[in-house]
């Protein structure tokens, strides 16, 4: 990068004074994560957009535990500080710095530049990854699903935090995932022999797949919209989303950011709980087929971005997966190209990536065929 690149960016780009850090703990920014040293400041040179800051700390042992970190717009130029607190191994929460210090610190950041980290754009992919992944994550959706200045959490909620909003606010160069096959585990963990307790300070939108129908509802009502979550889809949509299925596509980004890169399993159950609701909408796909194509490249996105542990003893438990595209499968309807497009690169993409087939229609019908019940002619039995 030539030096007047450089000054350009640094001019237009985000700056986030991470100060008294320990050695060797592991920081992180979206793809990126180091092992730092002693003298590090920070990171500069940040592009403006969504961002996800993460660190964990190492036992004596060389144990890493689990990450913490949040979500944080930067807008041009903006510079963010935040400081180590020792006694607690986290930081400090920002209404506890001294206001004339940060101040201070803002006004003399160039001081701070030798030991500020740039944020890597060369080659660009992890930076173009991360912005696949978070396209449709907005400023509102991180302040209503995360209200604690973004923070992602794994402290289990009160008993008072435990109704979620719905309202319409809208070093050593290590890879950021790399924690991936320590997610797998931390999630397992998380559901065997333990309550599912939402973590404190999320505050993903609530629904009930198994109320997918209207108050009120007569009795064929409620069994189409039971089969068919087309209504409830189009009531969150109305509700929540403020028409906009982006924004519902967005809940669906945050929630698998916060799984992908924090372990946090509130992500993970919302985010199955968005897909189990999006692969089970006959009427919707028909109304509203954009939705469904987006739908896919999200999904595809996503799944590109997991390890092939995570996929297979996460992801594909219970045949999850398997069951909600084919669910999709069924409910696409002949006419629709695009979607069928999308879903079929979808599948070749998880035959390539994951050496995993979807069995065409023709095998579900013939397990269907050799589960169907037995019909005996009790008068002529033989």
């Amino acid at each position: 990068m030539d030096q007047e690149t450089a000054n350009r960016l640094y001019e237009v780009g985000g700056k986030l004074l991470f100060l008294n850090a320990p050695e060797k703990l592991e920081f992180g920014i979206d793809y990126n994560a180091w092992t730092i040293g002693p003298l590090f400041k920070g990171v500069k040179l940040i592009p403006p957009g969504l961002h996800f800051i993460y660190f964990s700390t190492t036992s004596k042992e060389g144990v890493q535990g689990i990450r913490t970190g949040f979500f944080k717009y930067f807008d041009v130029g903006e510079i963010v500080v935040r400081e180590w607190n020792p006694k607690i191994e986290d930081l400090y929460g920002e209404s506890e710095l001294d206001p004339s210090q940060v101040e201070r610190y803002i006004i003399n950041i160039r001081e701070f530049d030798r030991n500020m980290g740039p944020y890597p754009l060369d080659p660009p992919t992890y930076y173009q990854r991360w912005q696949h992944l978070t396209n449709h994550i907005t400023p509102g959706l991180v302040k209503r699903i995360l209200p604690n200045n973004g923070r992602v959490s794994h402290l289990p909620a009160t008993a008072n935090e435990d109704t979620a909003a719905t309202d319409n606010d809208d070093g050593n160069d290590d890879s950021a995932t790399d924690g991936n096959s320590t997610s797998a585990s931390t999630i397992r963990n998380r559901r065997k022999g333990q309550p599912l307790e939402k973590e404190e300070g999320m505050e993903f939108t609530p629904f009930d797949l198994k109320q997918s129908f209207p108050s009120g509802a007569t009795g064929d009502q409620v069994t189409k919209w039971s089969l068919d979550k087309s209504w409830l889809v189009k009531d969150l949509l109305e509700r929540v989303y403020r028409s906009d299925h982006k924004l519902l596509l967005g809940e669906m980004q945050l929630a698998f950011v916060c799984l992908l890169m924090a372990q946090n399993f509130s992500g993970f159950q919302q985010w199955k709980q968005i897909v189990h609701l999006l692969c089970s909408c006959r009427e919707m796909v028909l109304d509203h087929p954009t939705l469904f194509v987006d739908f896919l490249d999200t999904l595809q996105e996503q799944l590109e971005e997991c390890p092939a542990d995570f996929f297979r003893d996460i992801l594909s438990e219970n045949n999850f997966i398997a069951s909600m595209l084919k669910n999709l499968r069924d409910v696409i309807p002949q006419s629709s190209t695009a979607l069928y497009t999308k879903f079929n690169k979808l599948k070749l993409f998880l035959q390539k990536r994951f050496q995993w087939d979807l069995p065409d229609e023709e095998d579900d019908e013939n397990e269907d065929d050799d589960d169907a019940p037995v019909v005996v002619d009790l008068d002529n039995p033989y």
